[in-house]
């Protein structure tokens, strides 16, 4: 299925996958790749490079005393296999906490399930889950709300093939997930101003087939990151509005050449920032910004050894919008 999406995206973006200039000295592909090129050329271009654009996001804070307003609170903690817990708040100040934890049980196919919906204002929803084949969801409406998604630990062997789902609906919203361990699926989907989605996700150990991301933001001054590290990992941005940022970082130890980091960023508006930094040690890496609008940057960089290759496509539609790609192949 990951192969048939690289494939769909390389046509319809119309990437090639072509060596670039061995570089060992660190230095970027992006101008000097092309053989005999004037050193005036070269100057010239440099120059006027657009300055690096200016990616930050990582906030999603919360905490303090974790939202006491209206004393409300949920707390559930279920230990085995095929648990349910499901949450229904409404009103000020409540809270949910529930943890879930099959990982000392044979693997199986039905995992644990935990779902907390939330309607109001300043609520707080935290569910952390253990073992294999989970599912969180968490679904708020309202102002001022806070979701946070732990799955795994960072030495647990157990946190495979979970899936995270937030959908926030309202102002000042902020979503954290984090996955460990192989094939988790995390997905965050925000409506509304100033929202923050944080996405973090580590294959694990053995960098076994890897994570997919995605982020589906609508309205003003959103922001968005997403962190992969592990083997073939996708990660999806799609932010409408003005002033968003997007930034994904991916790192990827792979096993073979056709195996790659896929990165896709759509972003429709002004004033929006992409930050796409991609690493592939003895794999592949594929980039691709969309842009539409006026005063957007984007950057990308993209770094391959061992043999690997780097594609990146930019599109930017309107005025006044900057696009600065820096690519670096080594055999070292």
């Amino acid at each position: 299925m990951k192969k048939l999406l690289i494939m769909a995206m390389c046509i319809a973006t119309g990437i090639t996958f072509s060596q670039n200039l061995i570089l060992t000295d660190g230095q970027t592909g992006a101008i000097k790749k092309t053989s005999g090129t004037p050193d005036a050329v070269v100057t010239f271009v440099q120059d006027g490079a657009p300055a690096t654009a200016v990616c930050e996001v990582d906030q999603v804070i919360m905490p303090e005393d974790f939202v006491k307003n209206g004393r409300n609170k949920v707390a559930v903690r279920q230990m085995g296999d095929s648990n349910e817990a499901n949450g229904t708040q409404e009103g000020i100040g409540n809270m949910s906490l529930i943890r879930q934890d099959n990982s000392n049980f044979l693997p199986s196919e039905i995992g644990n399930l935990a779902s907390t919906v939330q309607i109001g204002s300043r609520n707080g929803a935290d569910i952390k889950q253990f073992g294999e084949g989970n599912e969180g969801r968490i679904h708020q409406l309202g102002d001022d709300n806070y979701a946070i998604q732990d799955v795994g630990s960072d030495t647990a062997m157990k946190s495979e093939g979970n899936l995270a789902y937030a959908k926030q609906d309202g102002d000042e919203n902020s979503t954290s997930q984090k996955q460990r361990y192989d094939n988790n699926d995390a997905t965050a989907i925000t409506i509304g101003d100033r929202n923050t989605v944080v996405q973090d996700q580590n294959s694990g150990p053995n960098q076994s087939s890897g994570s997919v991301a995605f982020v589906n933001q609508v309205g003003n001054d959103n922001g968005a990151q997403q962190v992969q590290l592990g083997s073939e990992n996708f990660a999806s941005v799609y932010q409408t509005g003005d002033r968003n940022t997007s930034v994904e970082t991916q790192t990827m130890i792979g096993y073979f050449e056709e195996e790659m980091n896929i990165s896709t960023v759509n972003q429709v508006g002004n004033d929006n920032i992409s930050c796409v930094t991609q690493y592939a040690d003895l794999a592949s890496n594929s980039s691709c910004v969309n842009q539409i609008g006026s005063d957007n940057s984007s950057l990308v960089n993209q770094t391959a050894v061992l043999g690997g290759k780097n594609a990146s496509c930019v599109k930017q539609f309107g005025d006044n919008n900057t696009a600065q790609v820096s690519q670096t192949n080594s055999i070292f």
